[in-house]
């Protein structure tokens, strides 16, 4: 499962909400979780105390990577699937999500761009 930038952003928050517990709860479990490139620089971003630990803390779970440039394919065509119906969506999230399917994974998010994407691929959203 690729644990988007929200849900974690969420988890190290002073106050963290039923994501950031679910998410906790994972942990507690040993649910295999994973992240992208793209989301520990988001939340990295973000970080305004203890950055180091946090890193390091990120750095426990698997990466899911870019396969290559059909990657970067499947992202502009999910792009322009959602464009053609209407949907606007960012870049980003479409590079998450090409990435999430492309290792058969499912996301876990916040974020209701991927409610719009899952509505047009195959994407699947941890529902909690």
């Amino acid at each position: 499962m690729l644990v988007d930038s929200s849900v974690w952003v969420d988890f190290f928050s002073s106050r963290p909400g039923p994501a950031g517990a679910e998410l906790r709860r994972m942990i507690e479990d040993s649910e295999p979780l994973a992240l992208t490139g793209i989301v520990v620089t988001e939340v990295l971003q973000g970080i305004t105390r203890d950055a180091g630990r946090i890193e390091r803390f990120l750095g426990e779970w698997d990466m899911l990577e870019p396969k290559g440039r059909e990657t970067y394919r499947a992202a502009a065509a999910i792009y322009r699937l959602a464009r053609g119906k209407g949907i606007s969506l960012t870049t980003i999230d479409t590079l998450i999500a090409a990435i999430a399917l492309e290792h058969g994974a499912s996301i876990f998010t916040l974020d209701h761009n991927f409610s719009r994407i899952a509505r047009i691929t195959g994407l699947v959203l941890h529902r909690f």
